[in-house]
């Protein structure tokens, strides 16, 4: 026998002569701790990580759709189905996930499959979820929600905003709210809303800290308001209850004299909840007739997307609701006394419906252990209960507008509805939406677009013209240099193609923004040239600026200032100076422009609109100038934060040299993904894509990449970044200092001014 093996039976035996020793009495109790402490352990391994007992049951109920997929595929088709029930795979992301509260449970649920993690429980109610700390890669660490009593018998009136670790339900942090039966609470950059449906009040708090900057009382008990969406900068849109027939508002907190409701909805549903803007329109929760609907903010119709079978008994009221990929994600409760609202046997289901069709993708049994109140998915943004989202992050791009277009002032977006005859299957009174018509030369890029598909692989393209495959038509995209026609033709020999999705107003293609998300970045292409353009004006302006502009000393007097991201700024691009014209934070929601911007505007502008088009010029969320010092270099880096996720890269020489170099190094990361290892990044390692004066790229900034100045001059460089979605942004005063807290800008109050009109 071993040695080891015959140590280990002594030291056994060793230990049994010492528990002969005790008495009979002594070794039961000790047999009955150690056995009491197995199921301790057992059962806490079951809280945690708990699967549904009623899936299996389920399954078999689902519509037969939910086997093909669970959530939409999006317009650009770069969205990968599993061909599993309620299965759908992002491409390289971390499985998609909900958090659901009810009034007993916040808890992660995986629709992937079927299973849930809770994060808190047996406290009281849950309502209102949205994000909290991100980390330098954009992802979720923390999130809010409220806890308060519930409303039956309540042993205490005190509500909290409670912090909790986005993983393992930690609390974090707890900050006491004034405010009775909360029906919502959601945040918008740094501010809170909360609903404070007793007081009829709308509570504005600043975030991180939850400190209360004012309370707008509007309402009554009896108006119950229990939604709120933040959709506009500085509005607000709530959901009145009226327990009956249900109304949505329009909140102005800047109005003068005081807050007051702007604008409205009359009759939206029976006891309404939810309200998640969709391609112009509402999408919402007639919560007493078990019907999920579509408002028009526009002319106030309502359309039917999807009905509860009315047979059904105990009929269902729907509350949390959220939006994902063209999905709609709802709770189904049986409504009941209050005093069963949190009962451990009361279960909830949750449903899934594509928008564009009008189909019950699944509907499945939840463990809610009480009644149903939010559906989040704040892992992909802030907005998650008030915004449509894409599973990739952010808020979901606009997809094919609608082909009549009415102004709404009420939403800030166009609510546009086209009706057409509706097909088999097809809810009645259902919409279509159609490719964007704003003019005859869109409507013709647009049907261009359709008959190469959707995702439009640019080498397939080029290939397909008269010259055999020779890229340069397709590829140059008004850049006729040799040099950049060979770049991108070699980046595509080594499988690099271009992948686009949508156009600019301009008729500029941009790069798919799902696929360059996704783990594997450099499928959506690395550089895509776009055009040449005359930077005569703006190149005279920045040579003959006064130096000292760039200072930031100077900035912080005239211009304004970021505090709390030298660090890294330092890490990877010494000597670089910036100057900033528009800026945002992790999110891209919150856009600011700077006073610097007016001094370059006359230049500047008009190369925005040859760039994206002149209705897209709303939808740039960074703009800036980086000057290299001579002989300086900016390291191999990838660009993580949000400006990357939720926005295209454009880049535009403005003073350069043939002696400076930028270069990107897409093998390193492919051949690490391959698991083979990869020495440090060394120029060796990359491909330099020619950049001269004028000239205009949309560059993958997902993908590694480095800049070399060899030259004895100071290279400029326009970075533009630009979002699929309008942004409202707001001036700030000269001299301005904000801090960039947690990826959130926060910036004096008093010195921020909205745009010009």
């Amino acid at each position: 026998m071993p040695a080891t093996s015959t140590a280990s039976r002594s030291r056994v035996g060793h230990a049994y002569k010492h528990l002969k020793f005790l008495s009979p009495r002594a070794r039961k109790l000790l047999s009955i701790s150690f056995a009491a402490g197995l199921c301790f352990f057992a059962l806490l391994s079951l809280s945690i990580y708990v699967k549904d007992p009623d899936s299996i049951r389920t399954r078999k109920n689902e519509d037969r759709s939910s086997q093909r997929r669970s959530l939409a595929v999006s317009s650009t088709g770069a969205k990968r189905i599993g061909r599993q029930k309620g299965m759908s795979v992002s491409s390289g992301n971390k499985p998609f996930r909900l958090i659901l509260a009810s009034h007993n449970r916040l808890f992660w649920y995986y629709p992937g499959n079927d299973s849930i993690h809770v994060l808190h429980e047996g406290e009281g109610v849950h309502y209102g979820v949205f994000p909290g700390e991100v980390d330098n890669n954009a992802q979720m660490k923390t999130v809010w929600n409220v806890i308060r009593p519930h409303n039956w018998h309540p042993k205490t009136s005190q509500e909290f905003l409670v912090q909790f670790d986005a993983e393992t339900g930690r609390e974090v942090n707890r900050v006491r709210i004034e405010s009775r039966f909360t029906h919502d609470a959601v945040r918008r950059g740094d501010r809170v809303y909360v609903a404070n449906t007793e007081g009829g009040e709308v509570q504005e708090l600043h975030f991180p800290d939850m400190k209360l900057v004012r309370g707008m009382r509007l309402f009554t008990l009896k108006q119950h308001v229990n939604t709120l969406a933040p959709l506009d900068d500085g509005a607000v849109w709530a959901v009145l209850h009226n327990l009956g027939k249900s109304d949505a508002v329009k909140i102005d907190p800047n109005a003068d004299p005081r807050p007051r409701v702007v604008a409205e909805v009359k009759e939206v549903g029976l006891k309404a909840h939810g309200l998640v803007f969709w391609r112009g329109q509402f999408v919402m929760l007639d919560s007493e007739n078990g019907a999920l609907v579509a408002v028009d903010p526009a002319t106030g119709a309502v359309r039917h997307l999807w009905q509860a079978p009315q047979t059904e008994d105990p009929p269902k009221f729907l509350k949390g609701l959220c939006v994902v990929d063209e999905v709609a994600y709802f709770g189904l409760n049986v409504w009941g006394p209050r005093s069963d609202r949190d009962s451990l046997e009361n279960n909830a289901e949750l449903a899934a419906v594509d928008l564009n069709t009008g189909a019950l993708l699944w509907r499945r049994t939840v463990q809610t252990r009480g009644l149903l109140n939010i559906v989040a998915a704040p892992g992909l943004g802030e907005a998650s209960t008030y915004r449509a989202m894409a599973s990739t992050g952010g808020v979901a791009e606009a997809g094919f507008a609608p082909s009549t277009t009415t102004s709404d002032s009420s939403t800030g977006n166009a609510a546009a509805i086209t009706a057409t005859p509706h097909g088999d299957g097809e809810a009645a009174g259902r919409t279509r939406y159609l490719g964007q018509e704003t003019s005859s030369s869109s409507k013709q890029q647009h049907q261009g677009l359709k008959a190469a598909g959707t995702n439009q692989d640019m080498g397939k393209v080029a290939r397909s013209g008269k010259d055999g495959g020779k890229a340069k038509d397709a590829l140059a995209l008004g850049i006729n240099d040799t040099e950049v026609i060979a770049a991108t033709q070699q980046l595509i020999d080594m499988g690099y193609r271009p992948k686009t999705s949508g156009r600019w107003a301009s008729g500029r293609p941009r790069l798919d923004l799902k696929i360059k998300n996704s783990r594997q970045s450099w499928d959506a292409g690395i550089s895509l040239p776009l055009m040449q353009v005359n930077i005569d004006k703006l190149k005279e302006l920045v040579l003959g600026m006064p130096d000292e502009m760039w200072s930031p000393e100077r900035q912080r007097r005239e211009n304004a200032a970021v505090d709390g991201r030298k660090d890294n700024m330092n890490k990877f691009k010494p000597g670089v100076e910036a100057l900033y014209m528009v800026f945002s934070d992790q999110s891209t929601e919150h856009v600011y422009r700077f006073p610097y911007y007016d001094y370059f505007k006359s230049a500047i502008e008009p190369l925005l609109e040859q760039i994206v088009g002149k209705e897209d010029v709303n939808k740039v969320v960074r703009l800036q100038f980086a000057r290299m010092k001579p002989g300086t270099e900016i390291k191999p880096h990838q660009d993580m934060g949000g400006y990357a996720k939720f926005a295209h890269r454009i880049h535009l020489p403005v003073v350069t040299n043939p002696n400076v170099s930028f270069q990107v190094c897409p093998e390193v990361e492919r051949q690490a993904s391959l698991g083979r290892r990869v020495a440090a990044t060394s120029t060796k390692d990359c491909l330099p894509i020619p950049m001269a004066e004028g000239m205009v790229f949309e560059l993958n900034n997902r993908v590694m990449h480095l800049v070399l100045n060899r030259s004895n001059l100071k290279r400029v460089q326009m970075v533009v970044d630009v979002a699929e979605e309008p942004r409202v942004p707001r001036r700030l005063k000269p001299g301005t200092v904000c801090n960039y807290d947690h990826a959130v800008m926060v910036c004096p109050q008093e010195n921020v001014l909205p745009d010009y009109p």
